[in-house]
Protein backbone atom coordinates (compact mmCIF):
# COMPACT_ATOMS: atom_id res chain seq x y z
CA UNK A 1 0.00 0.00 0.00
CA UNK A 2 1.05 3.31 -0.88
CA UNK A 3 0.45 4.36 3.33
CA UNK A 4 2.77 7.86 2.49
CA UNK A 5 0.64 9.79 -0.13
CA UNK A 6 -3.02 8.24 1.22
CA UNK A 7 -5.18 10.32 3.51
CA UNK A 8 -8.13 8.57 5.19
CA UNK A 9 -11.34 9.43 3.01
CA UNK A 10 -15.02 8.41 3.92
CA UNK A 11 -14.88 4.47 2.83
CA UNK A 12 -10.99 4.02 3.07
CA UNK A 13 -7.69 5.59 1.93
CA UNK A 14 -7.01 8.02 -1.54
CA UNK A 15 -4.13 8.87 -2.95
CA UNK A 16 -4.42 11.99 -5.12
CA UNK A 17 -5.69 10.42 -7.76
CA UNK A 18 -3.14 7.70 -7.88
CA UNK A 19 -3.65 4.33 -5.81
CA UNK A 20 -4.22 2.86 -3.03
CA UNK A 21 -5.89 -0.55 -2.17
CA UNK A 22 -8.91 0.42 -0.39
CA UNK A 23 -11.39 -1.50 1.61
CA UNK A 24 -14.49 0.25 0.53
CA UNK A 25 -16.20 -1.70 -1.88
CA UNK A 26 -19.32 -3.33 -2.46
CA UNK A 27 -21.81 -4.64 -5.33
CA UNK A 28 -21.62 -2.44 -8.18
CA UNK A 29 -24.46 0.47 -9.23
CA UNK A 30 -24.46 -0.18 -12.86
CA UNK A 31 -26.72 3.51 -12.67
CA UNK A 32 -23.39 5.06 -10.97
CA UNK A 33 -21.59 5.07 -14.32
CA UNK A 34 -22.21 7.64 -17.84
CA UNK A 35 -23.87 5.19 -20.45
CA UNK A 36 -20.71 5.82 -23.01
CA UNK A 37 -18.09 4.94 -20.39
CA UNK A 38 -14.99 2.89 -20.80
CA UNK A 39 -15.11 -0.76 -19.89
CA UNK A 40 -12.40 -2.98 -19.10
CA UNK A 41 -11.90 -5.38 -22.09
CA UNK A 42 -9.07 -7.90 -21.21
CA UNK A 43 -7.58 -8.58 -17.49
CA UNK A 44 -4.62 -10.55 -16.57
CA UNK A 45 -5.08 -12.61 -14.25
CA UNK A 46 -8.78 -13.14 -15.99
CA UNK A 47 -11.75 -12.44 -13.36
CA UNK A 48 -12.54 -15.84 -11.85
CA UNK A 49 -9.49 -17.58 -12.60
CA UNK A 50 -8.46 -20.53 -10.85
CA UNK A 51 -4.56 -21.70 -10.61
CA UNK A 52 -2.68 -18.35 -10.64
CA UNK A 53 1.10 -18.95 -10.94
CA UNK A 54 2.43 -16.76 -7.48
CA UNK A 55 5.22 -16.01 -9.76
CA UNK A 56 3.39 -13.39 -11.36
CA UNK A 57 4.26 -9.73 -10.76
CA UNK A 58 1.69 -7.13 -12.68
CA UNK A 59 -2.14 -7.26 -12.63
CA UNK A 60 -3.18 -5.82 -15.28
CA UNK A 61 -5.99 -4.46 -17.03
CA UNK A 62 -6.78 -3.18 -20.87
CA UNK A 63 -9.45 -0.83 -21.81
CA UNK A 64 -12.02 -0.19 -24.61
CA UNK A 65 -10.80 3.43 -25.67
CA UNK A 66 -7.63 5.10 -24.82
CA UNK A 67 -7.28 6.57 -21.39
CA UNK A 68 -5.77 9.47 -18.95
CA UNK A 69 -2.46 8.28 -17.90
CA UNK A 70 -2.19 10.15 -15.15
CA UNK A 71 -4.53 8.37 -12.56
CA UNK A 72 -5.39 5.44 -11.04
CA UNK A 73 -7.64 3.78 -8.90
CA UNK A 74 -7.09 -0.07 -7.86
CA UNK A 75 -9.78 -0.41 -4.96
CA UNK A 76 -10.27 -3.60 -3.01
CA UNK A 77 -13.30 -5.30 -1.57
CA UNK A 78 -13.99 -5.11 2.18
CA UNK A 79 -13.39 -8.15 3.85
CA UNK A 80 -11.33 -9.60 0.77
CA UNK A 81 -7.27 -10.42 0.71
CA UNK A 82 -5.15 -8.02 -1.66
CA UNK A 83 -2.21 -9.16 -3.01
CA UNK A 84 0.83 -6.49 -1.82
CA UNK A 85 1.75 -3.70 -3.55
CA UNK A 86 4.87 -3.56 -4.86
CA UNK A 87 5.50 -0.26 -6.99
CA UNK A 88 3.53 2.19 -8.40
CA UNK A 89 0.74 1.32 -10.83
CA UNK A 90 1.53 2.93 -14.72
CA UNK A 91 0.52 2.19 -18.11
CA UNK A 92 1.95 0.48 -20.59
CA UNK A 93 0.37 2.01 -23.55
CA UNK A 94 -2.68 4.18 -23.12
CA UNK A 95 -5.17 1.73 -23.26
CA UNK A 96 -3.07 -1.07 -20.80
CA UNK A 97 -2.56 -0.24 -16.74
CA UNK A 98 -0.37 -2.29 -14.77
CA UNK A 99 -0.19 -2.94 -10.73
CA UNK A 100 2.69 -4.11 -9.48
CA UNK A 101 2.45 -6.79 -6.96
CA UNK A 102 3.39 -9.77 -4.97
CA UNK A 103 1.06 -13.30 -4.23
CA UNK A 104 1.05 -15.63 -1.82
CA UNK A 105 0.03 -19.13 -2.80
CA UNK A 106 -3.27 -20.83 -2.25
CA UNK A 107 -4.91 -17.15 -1.71
CA UNK A 108 -8.34 -15.72 -3.53
CA UNK A 109 -8.19 -12.26 -3.85
CA UNK A 110 -10.00 -9.33 -5.04
CA UNK A 111 -9.12 -5.87 -6.86
CA UNK A 112 -11.32 -3.65 -8.48
CA UNK A 113 -10.58 -1.48 -11.21
CA UNK A 114 -12.75 1.71 -10.22
CA UNK A 115 -14.63 1.42 -7.28
CA UNK A 116 -18.44 0.72 -7.96
CA UNK A 117 -19.80 2.12 -4.97
CA UNK A 118 -17.92 5.45 -4.18
CA UNK A 119 -17.21 8.19 -7.38
CA UNK A 120 -13.92 9.71 -5.40
CA UNK A 121 -12.23 6.14 -6.62
CA UNK A 122 -12.55 6.23 -10.15
CA UNK A 123 -9.88 8.28 -11.53
CA UNK A 124 -9.82 5.80 -14.26
CA UNK A 125 -10.78 7.81 -17.34
CA UNK A 126 -10.74 8.34 -20.61
CA UNK A 127 -9.63 11.71 -22.54
CA UNK A 128 -12.46 13.56 -21.49
CA UNK A 129 -12.66 12.27 -18.21
CA UNK A 130 -15.60 10.29 -18.42
CA UNK A 131 -14.69 7.23 -15.84
CA UNK A 132 -14.27 3.78 -16.85
CA UNK A 133 -17.16 1.30 -15.35
CA UNK A 134 -15.92 -0.48 -12.17
CA UNK A 135 -14.50 -3.65 -13.00
CA UNK A 136 -14.17 -6.60 -10.37
CA UNK A 137 -11.14 -9.44 -11.19
CA UNK A 138 -11.44 -12.23 -8.05
CA UNK A 139 -9.06 -14.88 -8.61
CA UNK A 140 -7.31 -17.75 -6.98
CA UNK A 141 -3.59 -18.65 -6.61
CA UNK A 142 -2.19 -22.00 -6.89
Amino acid sequence: MVARTCRPTLGGWYAAGLLCLLPACGAEDSTAFAADAPIVVDTVPLDGEVDVDIELEQISATFSESMQTAGWSWVTEAGRPAPVVTGLPFYIDDLTTVLPVRLEPNTEYVVWVNSPDDADLRKFANSDGVSARAHRIRFTTR
